[in-house]
């Protein structure tokens, strides 16, 4: 297929044969009229001024000494999402009291980071709709899948404890959060034991007789893995805005990670570091192949806006494929022997901007509508766009240095044209640092 196709790479090398931006606006107009659509590419634009070459310009990426390899994105215990640990899942259900009457629903007594009587509050107590004791002995149900941390008896009041540590990717990023079930009246699980999603480990309680039934639920984040399972904040002179920052809103988190991306059960997937500009095709849980990538001339950090020429970084999908040669232009040269269209913007990178004031409400809903629905996302907006993986018009070094595109990913043609016949639209690709 011969076309031409807008796209988000700046030429680095034989610049003589570039010429002027206008060439390249109409290039893309004449694109949009005969061939895919919307293929503009937004971020197709020059820098005020040129930079010099790259090998005089681009620092080596840093060495991060703990930075998670492939393997640990393949990791086939990571989280597939959250659930609400009782009743259906979904924070309702019906139960039955231990006297026999039928109750429907459930409700937040207290809630994070409210003050009461007892200091801050560091989750979500959860209650039966009957209240007092009608939900004792009701199960309990791990929210997600991880491993055991804690299960045992830690006295009056906080009684029985399971605490389960959880790893997920957000967004492309390794994640780890403990999910804490207190007051329990019964425990069902171990130490150490790796138990899935919606696994009974344990009954609602009363905390040896502290409180009235109810669940005490914590979601507690990354500053808090070391800390001891009772602990409390307000013990320690913290207030509520720090119990804010360091502990999630249980409600909130479980609808925001309902069902979460598990490399290790994709057919295909490609996972891109650009510390070591590699990107890995993989399937159910191996790596198939591993190919050489130039990224954008600013090699380091996560795109932000339209001409920084930084790569995303983040979890996309494959949305568009067009196979070479283009034709049209010098610039369509540098395309290389094939187009494949990355999802940015995603929901996170409108969120972002949005929160930063570079789009507006409008274009963060629709970037987020496209998202969801797996459709490419509006790429004229602030946030820029056009981003995706192509070929190159020569041959460049692999010396961890090549720093080419407007903010692309660059691939040999040998290795795009083997790679564009082993995926399919919608391919999941995760970049990271």
């Amino acid at each position: 297929m011969k076309a031409k196709l807008s796209f988000a790479t700046k030429p680095r090398r034989h610049e003589g044969r570039a010429k002027s931006f206008v060439v390249l606006c109409a290039l893309v107009a004449s694109w949009l009229l005969i061939t895919l659509p919307s293929c503009t590419g937004a971020d197709a634009k020059a820098p005020a001024k040129d930079p010099a070459p790259a090998e005089d310009t681009a620092a080596p990426a840093p060495k991060k000494a703990a930075a998670p390899g492939v393997s640990e994105y393949l990791d086939s215990t990571l989280c597939d999402g959250f659930d609400y640990p009782f009743g259906d899942g979904n924070g309702g259900g019906n139960y039955t009291s231990p006297d026999g009457r039928s109750f429907q629903g459930w409700y937040i007594a207290t809630h994070t980071g409210e003050n009461y009587s007892l200091g801050v509050h560091t989750g979500e107590d959860w209650n039966g709709r009957g209240g007092g004791d009608t939900d004792k002995g009701q199960p309990v149900f791990a929210s997600a899948s991880g491993i055991v941390k804690a299960s045992e008896d830690f006295g009056s009041p906080w009684g029985n404890v399971v605490v389960i540590e959880h790893r997920f990717l957000e967004n492309g990023k390794l994640r780890s959060v403990h999910s804490l079930y207190a007051h329990l009246d019964q425990l069902f699980v171990k130490k150490g034991e790796l138990v899935a999603k919606r696994k009974k480990i344990g009954t609602i309680g009363t905390g040896g007789g502290a409180y009235p039934a109810h669940l005490h639920f914590e979601i507690r984040k990354e500053s808090m893995l070391n800390h001891d399972p009772t602990y409390w904040p307000s013990s320690d002179g913290k207030d509520s805005k720090w119990v804010l920052q360091h502990y999630e809103k249980p409600s909130a988190f479980i609808d925001a990670h309902r069902t979460l991306l598990v490399p290790a059960r994709e057919d295909a997937i490609l996972i891109a570091f650009k510390k070591n500009y590699r990107m890995h095709l993989c399937s159910k849980g191996k790596v198939l192949q591993t190919f050489p990538i130039a990224l954008g001339q600013e090699p380091h950090g996560h795109k932000q806006q339209q001409g920084d020429n930084r790569t995303p970084e983040g979890e996309y999908k494959i949305i568009q494929k067009s196979l070479g040669p283009f034709t049209s232009g010098d610039f369509a040269a540098y395309l290389g022997a094939a187009w494949m269209r990355i999802s940015y913007p995603n929901r996170y990178d409108a969120e972002a901007g949005a929160a930063k004031g570079l789009i507006t409400a409008a274009q963060k809903q629709a970037i987020v509508s496209a998202d969801k629905a797996g459709k490419e996302p509006p790429k004229t907006t602030a946030l820029g766009g056009g981003i995706g993986i192509h070929g190159w018009i020569d041959d460049w070094t692999d010396n961890g240095q090549q720093n080419l595109t407007w903010g692309c990913i660059s691939m040999r043609n040998a290795d795009l044209k083997k790679l564009y016949g082993m995926i399919e639209v919608p391919t999941k690709i995760i970049i990271r640092p």
